[in-house]
């Protein structure tokens, strides 16, 4: 039986596919683990698969930061928070890649995500099959600009290609004297390869599994068999016992009770929201179960917000109108899931695409930018997702052809496939 190691980092939001792909990987008859830092192995470990915990998690370094990777309120001081993530991020490097290589070790293929890139060098060191596993499309193509980047218009097809590419090769080479020195230190390897895998001519790209449906991004007409649509890969509802205040405050009054969540917020930042949030719920007649940590919750005066740290959104999207999010990949997948229109305010990295496309598919308003939101711009999209009959009936049909699709199964075929 062979093993296939999934190398991942990043938030929750990252390790929850992985973690649902994974299953389905060990139902088909492969010896499953997941590779992750060591904050998630009991999350992993809960779920029945093994977990191989390595040390060190980039992502870490933004929970109190509100502008790294991003365009803020104000520019300067994000270029110098990125900055100041980026000297950190480089600070954990060496241990982060020493203790994942042996993590890894014993791998007969190896499956890493966009946070988690520089497996294709592990996966090179031990001969092995290297397979990008992502959450949002990051192969080039002139149909739309770099998923990654914080803002969202077209730069025409020769532009929008060189995006991606820049932004590819910008990810690839940002750390790459400490992936250098741990290629020849640890897997007895000459210096990487100036290109990123992706990048190079078709027979030497990774094969590519895109975790998301054809139905919110169709597939784009200049991308190679290389990559590859499998649809969402999502874990079944979970078991959870919600508390009475929570059942109590979706019955008081179910026609106007929306889901807010914003994710990892930062400490700067966050306070600004709550108080946005509040005067456009007063503004709308909304009310809102807000996903919160417990630090912020004592800031919350308004008797329309019922603050909670946390509630599974396969459990609480389907019994609310709408939802309010970042516009993360796992996130957006749980709405337009539950059949609800989404309104996103993205901060940083792909959310602001997803956003983009939940707009274009007509299943949301338009996406607000947390660095432009205002009670006003809030309320007004809140009345849309609540009021809007055409909106509403829209993302009813694309749930219902969500729920047909099965990402993890494509997935498997695929990696049956390539096995053989």
């Amino acid at each position: 039986m062979k093993t296939i190691t999934l190398l991942t980092s990043g938030t929750r939001g990252d390790i929850l596919p992985c973690i649902a792909l994974g299953q389905g990987l060990q139902n088909a008859g492969w010896r499953v683990r997941i590779a992750a830092p060591l904050g998630f192995q009991p999350l992993i470990e809960q779920s029945s698969l093994p977990c191989a915990p390595f040390e060190g998690n980039p992502s870490d370094l933004m929970l109190d930061q509100s502008d790294p990777l991003t365009l803020g309120r104000n520019p300067l001081r994000s270029i110098a928070s990125t900055r100041r993530f980026l000297q950190k991020a480089r600070a954990i490097h060496p241990r982060m890649l020493q203790t994942a290589i042996e993590a890894c070790r014993g791998s007969d293929a190896l499956l890493y995500g966009l946070p988690t890139l520089w497996g294709a060098h592990i996966a090179e060191g031990m001969g092995i099959p290297g397979i990008r596993a992502v959450l949002q499309p990051i192969a080039p193509t002139r149909e739309f600009p770099s998923a990654l980047l914080p803002f969202r218009f077209s730069f025409g097809k020769i532009g929008n290609w060189l995006s991606h590419w820049i932004l590819i090769q910008a990810t690839w080479l940002s750390f790459r004297p400490e992936i250098n020195h741990a290629r020849q230190t640890h897997l007895s390897l000459p210096p990487a390869h100036w290109l990123d895998p992706s990048l190079r001519p078709f027979p030497h790209q990774p094969l590519t599994l895109n975790g998301f449906s054809e139905h919110i991004l169709p597939r784009p007409a200049d991308w190679n068999e290389k990559q590859i649509i499998t649809g969402y890969w999502r874990l079944p509802s979970p078991a959870w016992t919600p508390p009475p205040a929570l059942i109590r405050f979706i019955e008081q009054s179910p026609q106007n009770v929306i889901a807010v969540g914003l994710g990892s917020p930062g400490t700067r930042e966050f306070p600004r929201i709550i108080n946005i949030i509040e005067r456009a719920l007063a503004r709308s007649d909304a009310r809102a179960v807000l996903s919160v940590p417990a630090r912020y919750q004592g800031q919350i005066q308004s008797s329309r917000i019922l603050p909670i740290e946390y509630a599974p959104h396969e459990w609480l999207y389907p019994r609310v109108q709408a939802a309010v999010h970042h516009g993360g990949a796992g996130t957006t997948s749980a709405s337009l899931h539950a059949g609800i229109p989404t309104i996103t305010l993205p901060l940083a990295i792909d959310q602001f695409f997803w956003g983009e496309r939940v707009h274009a598919i007509g299943a949301g308003p338009k996406p607000i930018p947390q660095r432009a939101l205002t009670s006003e711009k809030l309320a007004n999209a809140i009345q849309a997702a609540l009021w809007d009959k055409s909106m509403r009936e829209r993302v009813k049909s694309i749930s219902v052809a969500l729920s047909l699709e099965d990402g993890i199964q494509a997935a498997v075929s695929q990696m049956r496939n390539f096995d053989h």
